[in-house]
């Protein structure tokens, strides 16, 4: 396995989904664009990773607010960033090929800096028969 480890911040506020997701596809997609329209401002576009990867996502939380319930944290609005990080070119798709896993904590210490996410993302192994990836590795 290797030791490719990547943590970045995205200047996002992640929600927790308590509204309802509904039916309506519309309002998913513009979030999706609009964090789109957020990346590429901040020059937050690259290649797909060559590896299949893991992803930690960390809700860090901002003043004022609280620790959510552990099963709120990846329901609400991630998907939709993930969507858009995709459209940026860092996955190839959010698909359990590329994305092999996600993990979702929340981080009540740095409340003078949020809130904000933070992603970590690590190598999990290589696609089969992917002689470059394995070389890596």
């Amino acid at each position: 396995m290797s030791d490719y480890k990547e943590t970045f911040q995205l200047p996002f506020e992640l929600t927790n989904g308590n509204d309802g997701r509904g039916s309506k596809w519309f309002s998913s997609a513009k979030l999706r664009k609009r964090f789109e329209a957020d990346l590429r401002k901040l020059r937050l576009t690259r290649s797909p990773f060559l590896f299949p990867v893991r992803v930690h996502v960390v809700r860090v939380l901002g003043k004022g607010q609280r620790l959510w319930d552990t099963s709120s944290i990846g329901r609400g609005n991630w998907k939709e960033i993930e969507d858009a990080l995709v459209a940026c070119g860092w996955f190839h798709d959010d698909s359990p090929k590329f994305i092999t896993m996600t993990t979702f904590d929340q981080d009540p210490c740095r409340k003078s800096s949020g809130p904000f996410v933070e992603v970590t993302i690590t190598q999990d192994g290589s696609f089969p028969g992917d002689k470059k990836t394995e070389v890596m590795l």
